[in-house]
């Protein structure tokens, strides 16, 4: 019985970022793709204000990349609900852009200057205020 609740949960979590595109699919990944900007944002100014160590910046970095990389990967490639695609698609390459932008904060997480401009795109990106 033990052995049918791990299958049950394995199985649920692999569907969790799988299945059709639905508009309130769209809505809660545009959501965690502003989410991942704002708080890169932050990072990213803490960074330009010499605030955080360069380890925590080059991990936290790296967290947030990947999950804006996963975004964007499973944004590509899952099937939409009619007349979303392109939407769809936009979001994916905006959460790619994203993960572009974390992993140069990532390379370069003692760059304050470089850091300063990748706050300025976070921001305006995620819509944080």
């Amino acid at each position: 019985m033990a052995r049918v609740g791990i299958i049950f949960i394995a199985l649920a979590l692999a569907g969790c970022n799988g299945g059709t595109v639905d508009r309130h699919a769209l809505t809660n990944d545009a959501s965690t793709i502003d989410s991942i900007n704002c708080e890169a944002w932050l990072l990213s100014g803490a960074v330009a204000r010499d605030r955080v160590t360069t380890y925590y910046a080059r991990e936290q970095a790296e967290e947030l990349a990947i999950q804006a990389g996963n975004l964007a990967d499973a944004l590509a490639r899952r099937p939409t609900a009619a007349g979303l695609e392109q939407r769809v698609r936009a979001k994916a390459k905006s959460a790619s852009i994203l993960a572009s932008r974390l992993w140069k904060l990532h390379d370069r997480p003692t760059d304050r200057d470089g850091a300063h401009a990748l706050a300025d795109a976070f921001k305006r990106a995620g819509g944080c205020s």
